[in-house]
Formats: C-alpha cells, sequence, structure tokens
C-alpha cells in the first residue's frame, strides 16, 4: 500500500490529486479537520476491517464529560493554556477498593474520597463510569454511569461509597474480568477539573486440593478436589484437567453441569513415580468461568 492510501485509510485525511508531482513526489497533503482526532478505529476482532470504536471512548460533544475530558487532555499538550485555568486547585480525587479484590458473581464495592483543602466551601460535581476492558486496556463496552453531587465544607474530606452490582456486569466480563472506573468532575466555585481512573479485577474462585493419607512412591494416593461455583448461575459441562510432574500424566475428569453457588467435591486417585515435594495442578474448563485453578503441595516418601 502507498504512502497515500495509508495516511487516506488510517488518518482520515484526504488527498487531493494534484498532490503527486510529476517526480513521483508527494506535495501538500490536506487534513480533514472535521475527522482528525474524532474518531477512534481499531482493527476488529477476527477480521482486516476496521471497526469504530470512538463511542467507547467519547462523550456526545459539547457535553460536561466531553469538556472535562478535552481540558484534562490539553493540559499535556503543547498549549496547555489553551483553555481557562482553574482559579484554585485545592480539593482532590482519589478511588480506592473496600477490602480485598472482590469475587467475580459478587457485588464490587469502591470508595470515593474527596477532599477540600481549602478555607471555604466547595461544590463538586461528579461523573462516574465503569467499563469493562480487555486484558490490553482496550475497552469493550460500559456497564455502569452514575452523576454524583458533593458539597464539602471547609477542610471537609467526604469518602463516598460505590456498588457496582452483579446484575449489572455479569454477561459483559472477559478473560481475566478486568474492570475500570473513571471519576471525572468539575469545582463550581473554582471551576477545577477532577479526573481520575481507578482499574481493578475481580477475583475468580480457587479450587481447593487437599491429600487423603500418606502419599508413597508406586502406592494408590487419593486427594480430595473441592469447587465452589460463585456464579447464580449453572455451569455448562464443567470438566476438571489434572497433572503433576511425578505424580501423574496430563488427564481430565469429565464432571457436567454445576449448579448456581453449588459446592462440588471430586476424590482422584493417582500413583506417584518419584519421591520428594510434588506440586498437583487442578484447572476448570468451562466456557462460562475461566482463570479458575488449584495447587496443593504433597510430598512423596519412599516406599
Amino acid at each position: 500500500m502507498s504512502l497515500q492510501n495509508i495516511l487516506a485509510a488510517n488518518l482520515h485525511v484526504s488527498v487531493p490529486n494534484h498532490s503527486r508531482q510529476a517526480n513521483g513526489s508527494f506535495a501538500q497533503i490536506s487534513c480533514e479537520k472535521n475527522t482528525v482526532g474524532r474518531h477512534i478505529s481499531t482493527k476488529a476482532v477476527g477480521s482486516d476491517r476496521r471497526e469504530d470504536i470512538t463511542h467507547l471512548y467519547k462523550h456526545p460533544e459539547g457535553s460536561e464529560e466531553e469538556r472535562i475530558a478535552v481540558e484534562t487532555a490539553s493540559r499535556f499538550g503543547s498549549k496547555p493554556n489553551t483553555y481557562f485555568c482553574a482559579v484554585a486547585n485545592d480539593v482532590t480525587l482519589n478511588v480506592a477498593l473496600k477490602g480485598e479484590e472482590p469475587q467475580i458473581g459478587q457485588d464490587a464495592h469502591l470508595s470515593i474520597t474527596v477532599k477540600n483543602s481549602s478555607a471555604e466551601r466547595r461544590s463538586i460535581s461528579l461523573h462516574c463510569q465503569v467499563a469493562v476492558i480487555y486484558y490490553t486496556g482496550v475497552q469493550k463496552g460500559t456497564v455502569k454511569k452514575d452523576d454524583i453531587s458533593v458539597n464539602l465544607k471547609p477542610r471537609e474530606v467526604q469518602t463516598l461509597e460505590w456498588t457496582l452490582p452483579y446484575d449489572q456486569y455479569k454477561n459483559q466480563l472477559v478473560d481475566q474480568a478486568a474492570l475500570m472506573l473513571t471519576v471525572t468532575g468539575r469545582v463550581r466555585e473554582t471551576k477545577q477539573v477532577l479526573a481520575t481512573q481507578f482499574n481493578f479485577r475481580l477475583r475468580t474462585p480457587d479450587i481447593v486440593i487437599t491429600p487423603v493419607g500418606d502419599a508413597v512412591v508406586g502406592r494408590e494416593t487419593v486427594a480430595k478436589i473441592t469447587f465452589k461455583n460463585p456464579l447464580q448461575c449453572v455451569l455448562k459441562n464443567a470438566a476438571f484437567r489434572l497433572e503433576g510432574l511425578g505424580l501423574q500424566t496430563t488427564g481430565m475428569i469429565v464432571f457436567g453441569d454445576v449448579g448456581s453457588l453449588a459446592t462440588i467435591d471430586l476424590t482422584v486417585k493417582f500413583t506417584p513415580t518419584l519421591t520428594g515435594l510434588r506440586k498437583l495442578l487442578a484447572s476448570l474448563d468451562c466456557d462460562q468461568l475461566t482463570q479458575v485453578h488449584g495447587v496443593a503441595d504433597i510430598f512423596i516418601k519412599q516406599m
């Protein structure tokens, strides 16, 4: 593909017919001011065509969220003073998880802390948006939006509880179960812009492996496998893969359907071939739930 076609395809520029000179070089290339910086595209999944994903990143033109995004971006560009500067920057914004990482199948609880460092009252309008993201950081889609008003007294700190219900994300998750909360806002009195992003993951459950009795090389050994379905839906055609160096070759146990919030117990038998400390690994093979693993240390004695 020529440079002219590459520019036209990827940068959304219009190339006039007179841009190619007689000697094969290029003259002036004019850009479409109405498209550059306004459209975002990426390679479509499973195709060589490009997919328009502008709606995943841009707010409606002229909205308060869009203005905040533009002003925030401009501060880090070559002309940081393009937009009106805040009279004061005395309000801070912070996002954190409440407790440990939430487990998949549960509501996610986060906290948004707003601090007023000034001796005057401050009124803030916050816009919250959480999106599912792929492991590459590309957004899949927005699952929840909120608008919050906060009134702070002088020197006051407020911590707001923010919850993402399971019902709102259960059909949107992809591998790695990653989400991103974006919080933007503006202080009414000073016109200060607030913006922050917080990435978090949902923990997947563990497969618990418990050895039963002593393990001796050359003798049949038993281990118990316990797994609880954390989702409020049935896991279809679930199977467990087992492997362990010196314990057994890779094998599969086909279990079938696992009921909603159900706990299952399996018993596996294997004959160790090597002595010493060994690891038995287990993983879940299921379309509805991925990245589920378990490991146990098993000491194999000499006969």
